[in-house]
């Protein structure tokens, strides 16, 4: 659990580094930035955690046509796996409605 948290806590550090640095760096709203970019790493976050999407078929057609279509496909369902990726992303969406409030 502490290793989770340390990931969740390093993951929403790196987040909002990069958020505040391109807010700071290109001279941007630093409000909009935060909203744009931690719905933009959710979304990522999401696909990333996911299986059954695009990544994983694509990569199932590819063992099916290595073994010459003995392949029975295993993982139809999509499953979403909530990581420190995602729990990480989604408390950025959090900083930035905090910010919001207190700052617009």
């Amino acid at each position: 659990m502490k290793k989770y948290l340390i990931g969740v806590l390093i993951v929403l550090a790196v987040e909002l580094g990069i958020l505040l640095g391109i807010s700071f760096f290109f001279d941007f709203n630093l409000l909009s930035t935060m909203f744009f970019g931690s719905v933009s790493f959710v979304l990522l976050a999401f696909i990333l955690g996911s299986t059954g999407d695009v990544f994983s078929k694509n990569s199932q057609v590819a063992v099916f046509d290595s073994l010459a279509g003995s392949y029975q496909p295993k993982h139809e369902k999509m499953t979403l796996r909530v990581g420190p990726v995602m729990v990480g992303s989604i408390l950025c969406v959090l900083v930035y409605f905090g910010m919001s409030f207190f700052i617009g």
